[in-house]
Protein backbone atom coordinates (compact mmCIF):
# COMPACT_ATOMS: atom_id res chain seq x y z
CA UNK A 1 0.00 0.00 0.00
CA UNK A 2 1.38 3.42 -1.02
CA UNK A 3 1.02 6.62 1.55
CA UNK A 4 1.75 9.75 0.30
CA UNK A 5 2.61 12.39 3.08
CA UNK A 6 1.89 16.04 2.02
CA UNK A 7 4.56 17.94 3.98
CA UNK A 8 2.58 21.80 4.85
CA UNK A 9 5.12 23.45 7.18
CA UNK A 10 6.46 26.55 6.44
CA UNK A 11 10.08 27.46 6.28
CA UNK A 12 11.86 26.92 9.87
CA UNK A 13 9.38 24.89 11.20
CA UNK A 14 11.13 21.72 12.48
CA UNK A 15 7.80 20.31 14.21
CA UNK A 16 6.36 18.44 10.79
CA UNK A 17 10.63 16.53 10.08
CA UNK A 18 10.09 15.03 13.47
CA UNK A 19 6.30 14.31 13.01
CA UNK A 20 7.02 12.82 8.99
CA UNK A 21 9.71 10.45 10.45
CA UNK A 22 7.46 8.91 13.65
CA UNK A 23 4.62 8.41 11.19
CA UNK A 24 6.77 6.93 8.73
CA UNK A 25 7.56 3.96 11.18
CA UNK A 26 4.03 3.76 12.63
CA UNK A 27 2.65 3.47 8.76
CA UNK A 28 5.25 0.96 7.89
CA UNK A 29 4.32 -1.32 10.79
CA UNK A 30 1.04 -1.10 9.25
CA UNK A 31 2.27 -2.54 5.54
CA UNK A 32 2.58 1.10 4.09
CA UNK A 33 5.56 2.56 1.98
CA UNK A 34 5.27 6.32 2.72
CA UNK A 35 6.64 9.26 0.38
CA UNK A 36 6.98 12.56 1.84
CA UNK A 37 6.88 15.70 -0.54
CA UNK A 38 7.43 18.86 1.13
CA UNK A 39 4.98 21.49 -0.39
CA UNK A 40 7.18 24.44 -0.06
CA UNK A 41 10.22 23.26 -2.28
CA UNK A 42 7.55 22.88 -5.29
CA UNK A 43 6.75 24.67 -7.52
CA UNK A 44 2.94 25.26 -7.17
CA UNK A 45 1.05 28.35 -8.78
CA UNK A 46 -1.70 29.64 -6.72
CA UNK A 47 -5.39 28.13 -7.96
CA UNK A 48 -6.48 31.20 -10.33
CA UNK A 49 -10.38 30.30 -10.09
CA UNK A 50 -10.71 30.09 -13.83
CA UNK A 51 -12.35 26.22 -13.91
CA UNK A 52 -9.92 25.45 -17.05
CA UNK A 53 -9.81 21.91 -14.60
CA UNK A 54 -13.37 21.35 -15.23
CA UNK A 55 -13.69 23.29 -18.77
CA UNK A 56 -10.68 23.23 -20.82
CA UNK A 57 -8.47 20.01 -19.75
CA UNK A 58 -10.81 18.11 -17.80
CA UNK A 59 -8.87 16.50 -14.64
CA UNK A 60 -5.54 18.77 -15.12
CA UNK A 61 -4.87 22.48 -13.66
CA UNK A 62 -3.98 24.58 -16.92
CA UNK A 63 -1.52 25.65 -14.91
CA UNK A 64 1.66 23.03 -15.67
CA UNK A 65 3.67 23.00 -13.02
CA UNK A 66 4.07 20.28 -9.75
CA UNK A 67 0.32 20.77 -9.33
CA UNK A 68 0.05 17.93 -11.82
CA UNK A 69 2.61 15.35 -10.55
CA UNK A 70 1.01 15.82 -6.52
CA UNK A 71 -2.25 15.48 -7.72
CA UNK A 72 -1.63 12.34 -9.29
CA UNK A 73 0.01 11.24 -6.18
CA UNK A 74 -2.73 11.75 -4.20
CA UNK A 75 -5.11 9.85 -6.74
CA UNK A 76 -2.77 6.76 -6.97
CA UNK A 77 -2.43 6.51 -3.58
CA UNK A 78 -4.00 4.47 -0.80
CA UNK A 79 -3.80 7.16 2.13
CA UNK A 80 -3.01 10.67 1.94
CA UNK A 81 -1.73 12.38 4.69
CA UNK A 82 -1.80 16.10 5.11
CA UNK A 83 0.74 17.32 7.85
CA UNK A 84 0.14 21.06 8.76
CA UNK A 85 0.54 23.71 11.89
CA UNK A 86 -2.89 25.08 12.52
CA UNK A 87 -3.36 28.34 11.09
CA UNK A 88 -6.69 30.13 12.73
CA UNK A 89 -8.16 26.79 13.16
CA UNK A 90 -7.04 25.74 8.99
CA UNK A 91 -4.02 24.58 7.38
CA UNK A 92 -1.11 26.48 6.28
CA UNK A 93 -0.94 28.68 3.09
CA UNK A 94 1.93 26.17 2.12
CA UNK A 95 -0.31 22.70 2.15
CA UNK A 96 -3.69 25.20 1.19
CA UNK A 97 -1.74 26.12 -2.13
CA UNK A 98 -1.94 22.20 -3.20
CA UNK A 99 -5.23 21.24 -1.93
CA UNK A 100 -6.51 23.82 -3.95
CA UNK A 101 -5.88 22.60 -6.95
CA UNK A 102 -7.12 19.01 -5.78
CA UNK A 103 -10.61 20.67 -7.37
CA UNK A 104 -9.70 19.19 -10.27
CA UNK A 105 -9.48 15.57 -8.89
CA UNK A 106 -13.37 16.08 -8.42
CA UNK A 107 -16.38 16.53 -11.19
CA UNK A 108 -17.45 19.71 -11.89
CA UNK A 109 -21.25 17.81 -11.66
CA UNK A 110 -23.18 17.99 -8.35
CA UNK A 111 -24.47 15.67 -5.66
CA UNK A 112 -26.29 15.24 -2.71
CA UNK A 113 -24.10 14.05 0.72
CA UNK A 114 -26.30 13.72 3.91
CA UNK A 115 -29.26 16.11 2.44
CA UNK A 116 -26.07 18.95 1.12
CA UNK A 117 -25.11 19.82 -2.00
CA UNK A 118 -20.97 17.98 -3.42
CA UNK A 119 -19.56 17.21 -6.73
CA UNK A 120 -19.83 14.10 -7.54
CA UNK A 121 -16.54 11.62 -7.96
CA UNK A 122 -14.34 12.02 -11.01
CA UNK A 123 -13.07 9.07 -10.39
CA UNK A 124 -13.93 5.27 -9.05
CA UNK A 125 -11.45 5.29 -6.16
CA UNK A 126 -9.86 7.84 -4.37
CA UNK A 127 -7.49 7.45 -1.12
CA UNK A 128 -8.00 7.61 2.33
CA UNK A 129 -7.40 10.54 4.46
CA UNK A 130 -5.20 10.96 7.29
CA UNK A 131 -5.09 14.69 8.84
CA UNK A 132 -2.65 15.76 11.60
CA UNK A 133 -2.01 19.40 12.80
CA UNK A 134 0.25 20.47 15.25
CA UNK A 135 -0.17 23.97 17.33
CA UNK A 136 2.12 25.63 20.44
CA UNK A 137 -0.20 24.75 23.24
CA UNK A 138 -3.68 23.96 24.46
CA UNK A 139 -6.59 26.08 21.92
CA UNK A 140 -10.02 23.86 22.03
CA UNK A 141 -11.49 26.05 19.22
CA UNK A 142 -8.90 26.20 16.82
CA UNK A 143 -8.27 22.48 17.43
CA UNK A 144 -12.12 22.38 17.13
CA UNK A 145 -12.22 23.85 14.07
CA UNK A 146 -9.21 22.13 12.62
CA UNK A 147 -11.16 18.69 12.87
CA UNK A 148 -14.21 20.10 11.37
CA UNK A 149 -11.98 20.98 8.14
CA UNK A 150 -10.52 17.54 8.04
CA UNK A 151 -14.59 16.29 8.39
CA UNK A 152 -15.43 18.57 5.35
CA UNK A 153 -12.86 17.35 3.28
CA UNK A 154 -12.54 13.48 3.84
CA UNK A 155 -16.55 14.55 2.43
CA UNK A 156 -15.54 16.39 -0.71
CA UNK A 157 -12.54 14.11 -1.23
CA UNK A 158 -14.57 10.94 -0.88
CA UNK A 159 -12.32 9.30 1.20
CA UNK A 160 -13.17 6.09 2.27
CA UNK A 161 -11.26 5.88 5.79
CA UNK A 162 -10.34 8.92 7.74
CA UNK A 163 -9.39 10.45 10.54
CA UNK A 164 -7.66 13.74 11.75
CA UNK A 165 -6.61 15.02 14.86
CA UNK A 166 -4.44 18.06 16.64
CA UNK A 167 -0.95 17.25 18.26
CA UNK A 168 1.27 19.85 20.06
CA UNK A 169 4.15 21.10 18.77
CA UNK A 170 6.36 20.48 21.59
CA UNK A 171 5.03 17.01 22.70
CA UNK A 172 7.74 14.26 23.89
CA UNK A 173 8.22 11.47 22.06
CA UNK A 174 6.46 9.39 23.86
CA UNK A 175 3.73 11.76 23.94
CA UNK A 176 3.98 12.18 19.87
CA UNK A 177 3.99 8.41 19.88
CA UNK A 178 1.02 7.96 21.67
CA UNK A 179 -0.73 10.58 20.10
CA UNK A 180 0.36 9.16 16.58
CA UNK A 181 -1.44 5.11 17.58
CA UNK A 182 -4.44 6.80 18.84
CA UNK A 183 -5.04 8.23 15.66
CA UNK A 184 -4.26 4.95 13.72
CA UNK A 185 -6.68 3.44 15.61
CA UNK A 186 -9.56 6.08 15.23
CA UNK A 187 -8.70 5.39 11.45
CA UNK A 188 -8.62 1.55 11.50
CA UNK A 189 -11.53 1.47 13.12
CA UNK A 190 -14.40 2.75 10.98
CA UNK A 191 -15.06 3.46 7.89
CA UNK A 192 -18.23 5.68 8.90
CA UNK A 193 -17.48 9.51 10.00
CA UNK A 194 -18.62 11.48 13.23
CA UNK A 195 -19.56 14.71 12.66
CA UNK A 196 -17.61 17.65 13.79
CA UNK A 197 -18.86 20.32 15.34
CA UNK A 198 -17.76 23.93 14.53
CA UNK A 199 -17.52 25.26 18.09
CA UNK A 200 -19.41 28.54 18.95
CA UNK A 201 -18.66 31.63 16.87
CA UNK A 202 -17.34 34.30 19.29
CA UNK A 203 -19.50 37.22 19.76
CA UNK A 204 -19.61 40.06 17.35
CA UNK A 205 -18.77 43.30 19.12
CA UNK A 206 -19.20 46.91 17.80
CA UNK A 207 -16.98 49.34 17.20
CA UNK A 208 -16.53 52.58 19.96
CA UNK A 209 -17.58 55.03 17.04
CA UNK A 210 -18.57 54.97 13.60
CA UNK A 211 -16.02 54.54 11.05
CA UNK A 212 -14.55 57.19 8.80
CA UNK A 213 -12.47 55.27 6.56
CA UNK A 214 -13.04 51.61 5.06
CA UNK A 215 -11.37 49.08 2.92
CA UNK A 216 -12.80 46.75 1.17
CA UNK A 217 -9.97 43.72 0.89
CA UNK A 218 -11.34 40.75 -2.35
CA UNK A 219 -9.91 37.89 -1.51
CA UNK A 220 -10.50 36.05 -4.61
CA UNK A 221 -8.07 35.81 -7.39
CA UNK A 222 -10.38 37.06 -10.00
CA UNK A 223 -9.76 40.33 -8.54
CA UNK A 224 -12.02 43.06 -9.81
CA UNK A 225 -13.71 40.77 -12.36
CA UNK A 226 -15.20 38.25 -9.28
CA UNK A 227 -18.54 37.86 -7.62
CA UNK A 228 -16.90 38.66 -4.50
CA UNK A 229 -15.55 42.28 -5.47
CA UNK A 230 -19.11 42.68 -6.47
CA UNK A 231 -20.50 42.10 -3.54
CA UNK A 232 -18.49 44.03 -1.51
CA UNK A 233 -18.07 46.58 -4.23
CA UNK A 234 -22.17 46.86 -3.33
CA UNK A 235 -21.63 47.11 0.54
CA UNK A 236 -18.72 49.64 0.18
CA UNK A 237 -20.35 51.82 -2.21
CA UNK A 238 -23.51 51.98 0.53
CA UNK A 239 -20.99 52.60 3.15
CA UNK A 240 -19.63 55.40 1.48
CA UNK A 241 -23.42 57.57 0.96
CA UNK A 242 -23.18 57.10 4.69
CA UNK A 243 -19.72 60.05 4.38
CA UNK A 244 -17.36 57.03 4.95
CA UNK A 245 -13.89 57.24 2.47
CA UNK A 246 -13.11 53.94 1.06
CA UNK A 247 -10.90 51.96 -0.98
CA UNK A 248 -10.31 48.43 -2.22
CA UNK A 249 -7.44 46.33 -2.96
CA UNK A 250 -7.39 42.98 -3.98
CA UNK A 251 -5.33 40.03 -1.96
CA UNK A 252 -3.83 37.98 -4.71
CA UNK A 253 -2.55 40.98 -6.61
CA UNK A 254 -0.75 42.27 -3.48
CA UNK A 255 0.53 39.18 -2.54
CA UNK A 256 2.76 39.08 -5.83
CA UNK A 257 4.55 42.32 -5.56
CA UNK A 258 6.24 44.02 -2.19
CA UNK A 259 5.48 47.62 -3.03
CA UNK A 260 1.82 46.42 -3.23
CA UNK A 261 2.14 44.65 0.09
CA UNK A 262 3.45 46.99 2.40
CA UNK A 263 0.58 49.64 0.93
CA UNK A 264 -2.22 47.18 2.39
CA UNK A 265 -0.44 46.32 5.26
CA UNK A 266 -0.73 50.47 5.81
CA UNK A 267 -3.97 50.28 4.66
CA UNK A 268 -5.57 47.87 6.93
CA UNK A 269 -3.35 49.79 9.63
CA UNK A 270 -5.17 52.78 9.10
CA UNK A 271 -8.49 51.86 8.00
CA UNK A 272 -11.86 51.72 10.82
CA UNK A 273 -13.36 49.25 8.83
CA UNK A 274 -12.05 46.19 7.36
CA UNK A 275 -14.31 43.99 4.76
CA UNK A 276 -13.12 40.96 3.58
CA UNK A 277 -14.61 39.41 0.76
CA UNK A 278 -14.08 35.57 -0.60
CA UNK A 279 -14.85 32.47 -2.22
CA UNK A 280 -14.79 29.18 -0.34
CA UNK A 281 -11.68 27.49 -1.96
CA UNK A 282 -12.35 23.53 -0.72
CA UNK A 283 -14.03 24.26 2.16
CA UNK A 284 -11.54 27.21 3.88
CA UNK A 285 -9.87 30.68 2.17
CA UNK A 286 -7.49 30.38 -1.06
CA UNK A 287 -4.10 30.20 0.08
CA UNK A 288 -3.11 33.72 -0.54
CA UNK A 289 -5.74 34.62 1.49
CA UNK A 290 -4.18 32.39 4.22
CA UNK A 291 -1.06 33.83 3.83
CA UNK A 292 -2.02 36.99 4.10
CA UNK A 293 -3.51 36.66 7.54
CA UNK A 294 -0.07 34.97 8.41
CA UNK A 295 1.97 38.01 7.76
CA UNK A 296 -0.75 40.80 8.91
CA UNK A 297 -0.89 38.80 12.44
CA UNK A 298 2.87 39.03 12.42
CA UNK A 299 3.11 42.65 11.07
CA UNK A 300 0.47 43.68 13.68
CA UNK A 301 2.00 41.76 16.80
CA UNK A 302 1.87 43.79 19.84
CA UNK A 303 0.15 46.86 18.07
CA UNK A 304 -2.52 48.62 20.42
CA UNK A 305 -6.07 47.32 19.08
CA UNK A 306 -7.66 49.44 16.06
CA UNK A 307 -10.48 49.23 13.77
CA UNK A 308 -12.40 46.33 13.29
CA UNK A 309 -12.95 43.33 10.13
CA UNK A 310 -16.12 42.07 8.88
CA UNK A 311 -16.34 38.82 5.86
CA UNK A 312 -18.17 38.14 3.59
CA UNK A 313 -18.17 34.50 2.43
CA UNK A 314 -19.38 32.99 -0.70
CA UNK A 315 -19.63 29.09 -2.26
CA UNK A 316 -20.09 27.36 -5.15
CA UNK A 317 -22.60 25.25 -3.28
CA UNK A 318 -26.19 25.93 -2.64
CA UNK A 319 -26.68 25.85 0.97
CA UNK A 320 -24.57 28.66 2.37
CA UNK A 321 -23.44 26.75 5.51
CA UNK A 322 -20.32 25.12 3.51
CA UNK A 323 -19.29 28.23 4.50
CA UNK A 324 -18.82 28.40 8.39
CA UNK A 325 -15.38 27.19 8.79
CA UNK A 326 -13.85 30.06 6.97
CA UNK A 327 -15.76 32.63 8.64
CA UNK A 328 -15.08 31.18 12.13
CA UNK A 329 -11.64 31.37 10.37
CA UNK A 330 -11.69 35.05 10.13
CA UNK A 331 -12.95 35.60 13.34
CA UNK A 332 -10.03 33.92 15.06
CA UNK A 333 -7.82 36.15 12.67
CA UNK A 334 -9.31 38.96 13.79
CA UNK A 335 -8.74 38.54 17.04
CA UNK A 336 -4.90 37.63 16.62
CA UNK A 337 -4.44 41.05 14.69
CA UNK A 338 -6.13 43.34 17.18
CA UNK A 339 -8.96 43.75 14.82
CA UNK A 340 -12.50 43.09 16.16
CA UNK A 341 -14.94 41.19 15.17
CA UNK A 342 -18.13 42.58 13.46
CA UNK A 343 -19.37 39.81 12.35
CA UNK A 344 -19.39 37.87 8.85
CA UNK A 345 -22.16 36.99 5.85
CA UNK A 346 -22.60 33.48 4.69
CA UNK A 347 -23.99 33.56 1.15
CA UNK A 348 -24.86 30.21 -0.88
CA UNK A 349 -24.61 29.85 -4.97
CA UNK A 350 -22.27 33.06 -4.83
CA UNK A 351 -21.28 32.37 -8.39
CA UNK A 352 -24.29 31.35 -9.55
CA UNK A 353 -26.41 34.36 -8.76
CA UNK A 354 -24.19 36.78 -9.22
CA UNK A 355 -21.18 35.61 -11.53
CA UNK A 356 -19.10 38.56 -11.61
CA UNK A 357 -21.67 40.68 -12.49
CA UNK A 358 -22.38 44.38 -10.55
CA UNK A 359 -25.55 43.97 -8.14
CA UNK A 360 -26.90 46.74 -9.12
CA UNK A 361 -27.80 45.11 -12.50
CA UNK A 362 -29.04 41.94 -11.85
CA UNK A 363 -32.58 41.07 -11.76
CA UNK A 364 -35.33 40.75 -9.02
CA UNK A 365 -33.48 37.24 -7.65
CA UNK A 366 -31.23 39.26 -6.39
CA UNK A 367 -33.59 41.91 -4.88
CA UNK A 368 -33.25 40.49 -1.19
CA UNK A 369 -29.90 40.42 -0.84
CA UNK A 370 -29.11 43.90 -2.04
CA UNK A 371 -32.08 44.75 0.70
CA UNK A 372 -29.96 42.95 3.61
CA UNK A 373 -26.97 44.56 2.52
CA UNK A 374 -28.40 47.88 2.43
CA UNK A 375 -29.56 46.79 6.36
CA UNK A 376 -25.77 45.93 7.19
CA UNK A 377 -24.07 48.88 5.55
CA UNK A 378 -26.14 50.78 7.49
CA UNK A 379 -25.15 49.00 10.75
CA UNK A 380 -21.61 49.22 9.63
CA UNK A 381 -21.91 52.67 9.18
CA UNK A 382 -22.88 53.54 12.43
CA UNK A 383 -19.98 50.95 13.93
CA UNK A 384 -22.25 48.19 14.73
CA UNK A 385 -21.87 44.82 14.35
CA UNK A 386 -23.56 42.83 11.47
CA UNK A 387 -27.59 42.64 11.87
CA UNK A 388 -28.52 38.92 12.90
CA UNK A 389 -31.96 39.54 10.72
CA UNK A 390 -29.51 40.61 7.64
CA UNK A 391 -27.62 37.28 8.30
CA UNK A 392 -29.77 35.04 8.17
CA UNK A 393 -31.54 36.68 4.87
CA UNK A 394 -28.53 36.75 3.06
CA UNK A 395 -27.73 32.87 3.82
CA UNK A 396 -31.12 31.87 2.38
CA UNK A 397 -31.38 30.37 -0.76
CA UNK A 398 -32.06 32.29 -4.15
CA UNK A 399 -33.50 29.02 -5.84
CA UNK A 400 -34.03 25.63 -4.46
CA UNK A 401 -31.57 23.08 -4.41
CA UNK A 402 -32.45 20.49 -7.16
CA UNK A 403 -32.97 23.55 -8.97
CA UNK A 404 -29.71 25.14 -8.27
CA UNK A 405 -28.12 21.46 -9.04
CA UNK A 406 -29.88 20.76 -12.27
CA UNK A 407 -28.90 24.18 -13.50
CA UNK A 408 -25.14 23.71 -12.90
CA UNK A 409 -24.83 20.68 -14.64
CA UNK A 410 -26.66 22.21 -17.68
CA UNK A 411 -24.29 24.83 -17.38
CA UNK A 412 -20.90 22.51 -17.52
CA UNK A 413 -22.36 20.62 -20.38
CA UNK A 414 -22.78 23.91 -22.37
CA UNK A 415 -19.97 25.14 -21.53
CA UNK A 416 -18.05 22.57 -22.04
CA UNK A 417 -19.58 22.04 -25.44
CA UNK A 418 -18.47 25.48 -26.26
CA UNK A 419 -14.57 24.45 -25.38
CA UNK A 420 -14.72 21.39 -27.73
CA UNK A 421 -14.75 19.00 -24.40
CA UNK A 422 -18.36 17.97 -23.90
CA UNK A 423 -17.24 14.39 -23.81
CA UNK A 424 -14.38 14.58 -21.90
CA UNK A 425 -15.99 16.20 -18.63
CA UNK A 426 -15.66 13.30 -16.81
CA UNK A 427 -11.81 12.14 -18.14
CA UNK A 428 -9.48 10.16 -15.15
CA UNK A 429 -6.03 11.46 -16.22
CA UNK A 430 -4.63 10.03 -13.25
CA UNK A 431 -7.00 7.43 -12.82
CA UNK A 432 -7.35 3.36 -11.47
CA UNK A 433 -9.33 1.14 -13.93
CA UNK A 434 -9.47 -2.33 -12.71
CA UNK A 435 -6.56 -2.45 -10.86
CA UNK A 436 -4.34 -0.87 -13.89
CA UNK A 437 -3.03 2.48 -12.87
CA UNK A 438 -2.74 5.08 -16.16
CA UNK A 439 -0.54 8.10 -16.47
CA UNK A 440 -0.71 11.74 -18.38
CA UNK A 441 0.69 11.38 -22.32
CA UNK A 442 0.96 14.15 -24.89
CA UNK A 443 -1.10 16.94 -22.43
CA UNK A 444 -0.62 20.25 -23.39
CA UNK A 445 -2.09 23.20 -21.98
CA UNK A 446 -2.82 26.72 -23.65
CA UNK A 447 0.67 29.25 -23.69
CA UNK A 448 -0.79 31.24 -21.78
CA UNK A 449 -1.35 29.36 -18.68
CA UNK A 450 2.47 27.67 -18.77
CA UNK A 451 4.57 28.98 -16.84
CA UNK A 452 7.79 27.92 -18.98
CA UNK A 453 8.21 28.92 -22.65
CA UNK A 454 4.92 29.42 -24.46
CA UNK A 455 4.39 26.15 -26.11
CA UNK A 456 2.32 26.14 -29.70
CA UNK A 457 0.74 22.63 -29.62
CA UNK A 458 -2.72 22.28 -28.00
CA UNK A 459 -3.29 18.37 -28.36
CA UNK A 460 -5.08 16.83 -25.98
CA UNK A 461 -4.43 12.90 -24.73
CA UNK A 462 -6.15 12.12 -22.04
CA UNK A 463 -4.46 8.77 -20.48
CA UNK A 464 -2.97 5.33 -21.41
CA UNK A 465 -3.18 2.37 -19.23
CA UNK A 466 0.36 1.53 -18.15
Amino acid sequence: MKATIFDGSPAGDPGCERMTEMLGDVLAARGYETEPVVLRDRRIANCSGCFGCWLKTPGLCVFDDDNRELSAKFIQSDLAVFLTPVSFGAYSPELKRMLDHFIANISPFFTTIGGESHHQKRYERYPDLLAIGWSDGANDAQAAMFRHLAWRNAINFHAGRSAWGVIGRTDDEAALASRLDELMQRFDGTEKRTAELLPPPPAAISLDAAPKSALLLVGSPRMAKSSSASLGGYLLERIEAEGVATETLCIHRAMQDGVKLRAMFEAIDHADLCILAFPLYIDSLAAPVLAAMREIVRRRAGKPQHGGLMAIANCGFIESRHNDHALATCAIFAEASGLRWLGGIAIGGGEGLVHGQKLTELGGMATPYRQALDRVAEALGKGHAVPEEAKRQLAKPFVPGWLYRMIGGMRWKREGRENGVRRELDAMPYGVRGGKRTQIIGVESPPIFRLGAAQSTTHYQLEKEV
